[in-house]
C-alpha cells in the first residue's frame, strides 16, 4: 500500500509540475557556446508504445529522418520507425549525425534537395530556420487539439513562430543539482545549506561543490533568480528591444554566484569541462550544476547519482536555469511534407517512454509520457521535471543568436575579475543591442 501510495503521490507531483509549472514557460534559440547539451549513452531501451492500426489515407511515402543521437537512443528510434512502417505503409531511413555536424549540414542540404524530410532539431534554431524557409509550419490539422493537449504547453510553445506551429517537442534538458550519494546523503534545498555541505566535504583531493560559474548556460540560474531576463515578452512573443541582460538585479545575481569561488573558495580558479566532469566521474565530487541529461553517463561510470532542484537563493528566489528543448521539424524543401508530419506526430507520442528508458536523462514532455509509472517512480526524473517547472526556455528568436557570446564572456570577463559583473553585463548589454539595431 506504501509503494502505491507513492507512486500516486509521484505522479500527482510530475503532472503538476509539467502541466501547470511548465505553463509558464517560455522558448529557447542557439546553442551555448561551450559544451552544448548534449545527449548521453545510456543503458538499455525498448519501444513499449502500442501500434494503431489504421493506417493514413494517402499514397505509402518514403521518408527520410535526420538525428543527432546517442547509439542506444538511435536503437530506440529504430524500434519505433519500423512499428510506424508496419502501421503506414511508409519507410522511414533513419541518418545520424553528431551535433554540430547536422546542424552545419542543413543551411546546404536542404535548399540543395538533398536534406531529409524530417529533421531533429534543438528548438532555439527555430526562428532562424524559419525564417530562412528551410522548415515548413506544419500542415493544417496533423496536429489535432487533443493531440495538443497531450503536450506540456511551454514545449509546443518552444516551437511556435511567426503565429505558426514549428515542430513537435520531445525530449527537455535543462541543468540541476548533480550530486554523489556516496558523499551526499540529503541534498541542499538551500544555498546556505549547499555551502556549508560543500565546505564539510571538501578535502585536498575531493571537491564538495563545483560548477562552470564562467558560463551563461550554466550560471544563467543565478542572474534570473535575482530578476534578470534574457527578452521581454508580450501577447504576441519576445520584445526583442526589451533585453534583460542588464536589467535589475543581473549584476547581483552575478555577484553572489562568483561569492562561491571567492569568498566561500569552494569552486576552484581553474574550473573547466575537463576539470569538472572528471572529478564527478572518479567520484571526487560531491556536488555539482549540470544538465540532466547527463546524469546516465556518470551512472554509467559507476557512480550512485542523485539529481536535484537547484537550492533556493539567499532572495528567497529559485535559480531559473535555461531550458532546451528537442523535437522535430519539417524540411520546407520536402515535397512529403504532409507524411512526415505524420510522422513527427506519431514518434512525438510513441518515443517517449522508450527513450527514457533508453536514457533516464531524457525528459519527457508528454503528460501521458510522464504518468508513466517506471517515470513518475522515478526520484531523479521527477527532481528533473520540477527544475523544468521553474526554467526559462531560451528564446527561439533569430536575435538570440546575438546574445551567446557577449554574454558569455562577459560571465569569462567577470569570474576571472578583470571586470566587476555591472561593467561586464552592462557592456554586454551594449553590445548585443547595437547589434539587434545593426541587423
Amino acid at each position: 500500500m506504501a509503494k502505491r501510495l507513492a507512486w500516486h503521490r509521484s505522479v500527482l507531483v510530475a503532472l503538476t509540475l509539467l502541466a501547470l509549472l511548465l505553463a509558464a514557460c517560455s522558448p529557447p534559440a542557439a546553442q551555448p557556446t561551450s559544451p552544448p547539451p548534449t545527449k548521453p549513452a545510456p543503458t538499455a531501451a525498448g519501444p513499449t508504445a502500442a501500434v494503431p492500426t489504421t493506417k493514413p489515407a494517402r499514397a505509402p511515402a518514403k521518408l527520410t529522418l535526420w538525428v543527432y543521437m546517442s547509439d542506444n537512443d538511435l536503437a530506440v528510434l529504430q524500434g519505433v520507425t519500423k512499428e510506424y512502417e508496419a502501421l503506414s505503409g511508409d519507410t522511414v531511413q533513419v541518418v545520424n549525425y553528431p551535433y554540430f555536424e547536422l546542424l552545419e549540414k542543413v543551411d546546404v542540404a536542404f535548399p540543395a534537395g538533398e536534406g531529409p524530410d524530417l529533421c531533429e532539431i534543438p528548438h532555439t534554431d527555430t526562428g532562424v530556420w524559419g525564417q530562412a524557409g528551410l522548415i515548413a509550419p506544419f500542415p493544417e490539422g496533423v496536429l489535432s487539439e487533443e493531440e495538443r493537449g497531450k503536450y506540456a504547453h511551454s514545449a509546443l510553445d518552444a516551437f511556435f513562430y511567426d503565429g505558426q506551429q514549428f515542430g513537435i517537442p520531445q525530449i527537455a534538458d535543462v541543468v540541476v543539482l548533480l550530486y554523489n550519494k556516496a558523499l551526499v546523503k540529503t541534498p541542499p534545498t538551500t544555498m546556505e545549506e549547499l555551502i556549508q555541505m560543500a565546505k564539510d566535504i571538501q578535502t585536498k583531493d575531493i571537491g564538495g561543490f563545483w560548477m562552470l560559474d564562467n558560463n551563461m548556460w550554466y550560471g544563467w540560474c543565478f542572474v534570473s533568480g535575482y530578476g534578470g531576463y534574457i527578452f521581454g515578452r508580450t501577447d504576441k512573443g519576445y520584445d526583442v528591444n526589451d533585453l534583460g541582460v542588464f536589467s535589475r538585479g543581473t549584476a547581483q545575481g552575478l555577484d553572489y554566484l562568483f561569492t562561491l569561488r571567492r569568498e566561500h573558495k569552494i569552486i576552484p580558479e581553474n574550473i573547466d569541462w575537463n576539470l569538472l566532469t572528471g572529478h564527478f566521474t572518479e567520484g571526487k565530487l560531491g556536488m555539482m550544476i549540470q544538465n540532466a541529461n547527463q546524469a546516465s553517463i556518470y551512472q554509467a561510470a559507476g557512480v550512485d547519482v542523485g539529481m536535484a532542484v537547484i537550492p533556493k537563493l539567499p532572495n528567497g528566489n529559485m535559480p531559473a536555469p535555461m531550458l532546451s528543448i528537442s523535437g522535430w521539424a519539417i524540411n520546407g524543401y520536402s515535397k512529403q511534407q504532409q507524411a512526415a508530419a505524420e510522422l513527427a506526430v506519431y514518434l512525438g507520442g510513441h518515443l517517449a517512454v522508450p527513450l527514457f528508458k533508453s536514457s533516464q536523462g531524457n525528459i519527457p514532455v508528454r503528460l501521458d509520457a510522464i504518468a508513466d509509472p517506471l517515470i513518475a517512480g522515478n526520484p531523479n526524473i521527477v527532481a528533473a521535471i520540477e527544475q523544468v517547472g521553474f526554467s526559462q526556455p531560451v528564446p527561439n528568436v533569430p536575435e538570440m543568436g546575438l546574445v551567446w557570446v557577449p554574454v558569455n564572456s562577459a560571465f569569462e570577463l567577470a569570474a576571472k575579475g578583470d571586470k566587476t559583473s555591472a561593467q561586464a553585463l552592462s557592456e554586454a548589454s551594449e553590445v548585443v543591442k547595437a547589434a539587434i539595431a545593426g541587423q
